[in-house]
């Protein structure tokens, strides 16, 4: 994504479906929804216009039919509201995330051992220019 888009959760809520299966009508999208929201076909028409508006979702018509493809990928906007997050409640520190995460969360061995894995594999791999390091611009509320 080249400009920065929030997505609210009940926008969010939407893309998983497009992310899920796409091109989808509103009232397909509807369907999808509705066991876990009660929204009605105004507010899904609502959502997705937003989201259309946000260009993070394309409309196109099939067999007179207004359908919706998302625009972006899921990955991309995962990364943007988790760099987000990061940014605002953890001066911009991932590392600081995982910590309180381990601190206050329990977790399973087998979760425990997917992150070992997980840190064995980063330390294996060649890391790219720009990976780490101190950043070459600092992030808001951070001195450099």
């Amino acid at each position: 994504m080249s400009k920065p888009t929030r997505i609210p959760p009940s926008e969010w809520e939407i893309m998983e479906v497009l992310w899920g299966q796409s091109p989808l009508s509103a009232a397909e999208v509807l369907e999808r929804v509705w066991p876990t929201t009660s929204w009605t076909i105004k507010t899904v028409r609502a959502l997705l216009t937003r989201l259309q508006q946000k260009n993070v979702v394309s409309r196109r018509t099939i067999h007179g039919t207004y359908v919706f493809d998302p625009a972006v990928c899921r990955g991309d906007c995962l990364r943007q509201e988790s760099r987000s997050f990061v940014d605002r409640f953890f001066q911009g520190n991932p590392i600081s995330l995982i910590v309180h995460l381990l601190k206050e969360e329990h977790h399973s061995d087998a979760d425990l051992q997917r992150l070992r894995n997980a840190i064995e594999q980063r330390e294996g791999t060649p890391r790219s220019a720009g990976t780490t390091g101190p950043r070459k611009t600092p992030r808001k509320g951070r001195q450099p």
